[in-house]
């Protein structure tokens, strides 16, 4: 009876493990085909080779990042992320043998520093562990701290007809300056002034506006050049005064003139010197006076003298007074130049002093002095001789120039 109990257990074991042999098989055929692989050791992570010598660019509301791809070949891709990852740019990479130079622009960005992220992927979509690169961006608040390249003092060359402006020291990061002029020619011009120069010279037509304005390169590798916001003007002072148009104005009580082959007008011909190229007054005491139209109305600044070249300049004027006025209506005067009153009634008509002057030799070189500060734009000029080197009634002057500003 033991035997078979034996038996009878050793059979129902078998039934059993076939049983359980035939779940398995049943199983297996039912679990995903690649389910093993969860029971292999882990694999390790591909990284793909990440960007180096990371370069920022900065620019005007933009940016360029550029890299280099060393040695990985399997690279297709790379992707920059900023804003705290909120943003970001993607572009394809094709590589070649050797190093390669990536270069992505990114632009609509606001002016702030940025920290830029950049990440490389191969095919597969494996990522490279992260390069970072951080920089400014800039834009209208940089450029509004701008100022234009100062101009220590600007010139007239009257003969040949040239401004000359003087520049100060460029910064650092000054690009150049341009400045805008009307040629004699009446042609518009434009003037490129490098960092370098320090003295620019143009033909100019007196009386038309002149400006300018600097440029700047923040950073040497900028991809942008940032302008000042406002062109600054370039102002000439002391112009002299074309006398092509200058002429005699012979009003009541002006003195006698044009005496001993002399002329008036040949105060205005560029050529001081002796006689007879002079004007010779002719008597009537001092202080007498003379007119002159000067043609157009002028901002004065300035006015000399030449007496006559002889080495016995008795009459030569050595203290006068110029008087000056836009409009001759209303305002001749009736009171001769030596007469008390004749200052109140000039003033009373319209008259403005510019200047007494009083030479400091005997009145032949020429001597030139600044007009008061203040004084209205004229176009009538009286010369008023109130002292000539031998106190005669006669006087000698040989050139009258004036200087303005236009």
């Amino acid at each position: 009876m033991k035997v078979f109990s034996s038996i009878q257990r050793a059979r129902r074991w078998t039934i059993g493990a076939v049983a359980l042999l035939v779940a398995a098989l049943v199983w297996g055929s039912c679990a995903k085909q690649d389910d093993w692989k969860a029971y292999l050791p882990d694999q390790p992570k591909v990284y793909p080779g990440k960007a180096t010598e990371i370069s920022f660019l900065p620019g005007r509301n933009r940016a360029m990042l550029r890299w280099l791809l060393v040695s990985d070949p399997t690279i297709t891709r790379a992707k920059v992320y900023w804003n705290n990852g909120h943003d970001s740019a993607a572009l394809d990479i094709t590589r070649k043998q050797g190093v390669d130079t990536v270069s992505l622009l990114i632009d609509q960005l606001q002016e702030a520093s940025y920290t830029f992220t950049i990440h490389t992927y191969d095919k597969e979509g494996n990522r490279s562990v992260p390069a970072f690169s951080t920089g400014p961006v800039l834009g209208p608040r940089y450029e509004s701290t701008l100022l234009n390249r100062a101009v220590l003092n600007v010139s007239y060359l009257s003969d040949a007809k040239l401004v000359v402006v003087n520049w100060g020291k460029a910064d650092t990061v000054n690009t150049g300056t341009k400045i805008w002029y009307t040629d004699l020619g009446g042609v518009e011009r434009v003037l490129q002034v490098d960092s370098g120069t320090y003295v620019s010279t143009f033909p100019w037509k007196v009386g038309t506006r002149i400006n300018y304005q600097s440029s700047y390169k923040p950073y040497a590798y900028a991809i942008d050049t940032f302008t000042v916001p406002n062109k600054d003007s370039i102002t000439v002072k002391n112009v002299p005064v074309a006398k092509n148009n200058w002429s005699v104005v012979r009003l009541p009580t002006d003195v006698a003139g044009d005496a001993w082959g002399t002329n008036l007008a040949w105060l205005w011909d560029g050529k001081a010197g002796d006689y007879p190229e002079i004007y010779h007054t002719d008597g009537d005491g001092l202080p007498h006076h003379f007119t002159i139209d000067l043609g157009g109305v002028y901002n004065l600044t300035q006015v000399e003298t030449i007496g006559r070249d002889n080495a016995n300049p008795f009459h030569n004027v050595t203290k006068y007074q110029v008087w000056g006025v836009a409009d001759l209506a209303n305002a001749i005067t009736t009171l001769p130049g030596n007469d008390p009153g004749w200052e109140a009634e000039a003033t009373a008509k319209g008259w403005t002093l510019l200047q007494t002057v009083t030479h400091p030799t005997t009145g032949t070189a020429p001597y030139r002095v600044s007009l008061q500060a203040g004084i209205p734009s004229v176009r009538y000029i009286r010369i008023r001789v109130l002292q000539t080197v031998d106190h005669s009634e006669d006087s000698h002057m040989s050139e009258l120039t004036f200087w303005y500003n236009p």
